[in-house]
């Protein structure tokens, strides 16, 4: 894991921040300081990049027939044989997305009409165990169903557990970056008078399948590999120093 940090900080003369105070902002915390009072406004920011820890597929049933009945008949019986194998794995979640069944004209540019009905379905896995849900998103082709995308990412689990630690060192520099600009005003007291957290969480590209075998009657296993997720989090304090 690689941590990051960046830090940031103003300071205002009691004088100077009154004078930058609306009717309106004198009602929002800290509305006057007293003489020889100090307001510092400060902002922390750590970041830490993770490495993805659950996986997710996406597949799609897809149909195309004459008769729209044939298309939505076929792609209920497909998708249930997939539900029925996908829920029989243990360690694999599997719920059902989109279904859109529609009609499409296979000559638009001249000539006779060639009316034709087209519809989908999709599937999405996800888990935490890589090999179990490759293993099944495989079989699942077998099947017939098409694979949209695959990719890693960070679970909210442990981008939770990652923010929690986050947020106790930012804080804690947080009010030692406060003490310092206090001491460097020579004010020998610091109080933390309000204090904001931000969070944020980016994702790598997805890491879609690397290899399928589509020359043989029997599918392949997708492959993927986990990359890393980057988590921050910010603190913002307003102190008073004196």
């Amino acid at each position: 894991m690689t941590f990051r940090k960046g830090i940031r900080f103003t300071v205002m003369s009691a004088t100077l921040a009154l004078l930058a105070l609306s009717a309106n902002a004198q009602q929002s915390v800290l509305p006057q300081l007293p003489e020889g009072h100090t307001l510092i406004n400060l902002s922390v920011t750590e970041r830490i990049n993770v490495a993805q820890d659950e996986i997710v597929a996406d597949l799609r049933v897809e149909v195309e027939d004459r008769d729209a009945s044939v298309v939505q008949n076929a792609i209920n019986e497909q998708m249930r044989e997939g539900l029925i194998v996908a829920r029989a794995v243990t360690g694999v979640d599997a719920a059902t997305g989109h279904y859109s069944v529609y009609q499409i004209n296979r000559q638009p540019q001249g000539g006779r009409a060639d009316p034709v009905w087209r519809g989908s379905q999709s599937i999405t896995l996800q888990s935490k165990d890589p090999q179990t849900l490759l293993s099944l998103a495989g079989e699942l082709q077998d099947m017939g169903f098409v694979m949209s995308q695959l990719s890693y990412r960070l679970s909210t689990e442990r981008a939770d557990e990652v923010r929690d630690s986050l947020m106790e060192t930012a804080i804690a520099k947080a009010r030692a970056n406060a003490e310092r600009a206090a001491a460097a005003l020579g004010r020998p007291e610091v109080e933390i008078a309000s204090l904001t957290i931000e969070t944020g969480m980016s994702y790598a590209a997805p890491v879609m399948m690397r290899a399928m075998d589509t020359g043989s009657r029997e599918m392949a296993t997708p492959s993927a590999e986990a990359g890393e997720s980057e988590v921050s989090l910010t603190v913002n304090v307003q102190a008073v120093a004196r």
